[in-house]
């Protein structure tokens, strides 16, 4: 998808939260209809359970109305699940106009009840030429640690989200 001689931009970070894995898995491997927390919809495109190579449209905060499957939906960023490996490992793929963005979430057990969350961001500019690319390989690095730090920020509203009698 990317041009010849585009940089991915990469950035990470981590925080240990007070979830088991399993609460955790559950509450970042979900593709909501409408998350309040990123006011974000998700339209899903692909039938059956989410998993590997499920797409998806995201759409910037709700959107009105009901939607019935089969539905078609114009606009939106297209995405996909791009690695799903229960209690591990979620990552998904946003294709913007300008970037292909990818967002992986890897959970490891600090313990029976706490989880060491890392939540990656991967952007690769779609533009053509080296000297457009070089020009804006600081503000794609800027962008990405805002984007992780943004992330590990909302990780404890995305957990509290979940009702631990729902694990």
């Amino acid at each position: 998808m990317s041009q010849s001689g585009a940089r991915t931009t990469r950035a990470s970070g981590r925080r240990e939260v007070a979830y088991p894995v399993e609460h955790v898995w559950l509450a970042m491997a979900t593709l909501l209809p409408y998350c309040s927390v990123c006011d974000v919809s998700a339209i899903v495109d692909s039938p059956g359970d989410p998993g590997l190579g499920t797409e998806f449209r995201a759409f910037s905060g709700q959107i009105s109305g009901p939607l019935g499957s089969g539905d078609i939906v114009e606009g939106g960023m297209p995405g996909a699940i791009v690695d799903w490996s229960p209690r591990l490992s979620v990552a998904t793929r946003l294709m913007t106009g300008s970037e292909d963005v990818v967002v992986r979430v890897d959970m490891t057990s600090a313990s029976p009840d706490t989880t060491l969350v890392t939540i990656s961001v991967e952007m690769t500019p779609l533009m053509k030429g080296r000297l457009a690319a070089a020009m804006t390989r600081s503000s794609y690095a800027r962008m990405a640690r805002r984007t992780v730090e943004s992330e590990i920020e909302k990780l404890p509203a995305h957990l509290a989200m979940l009702d631990p009698a729902d694990d």
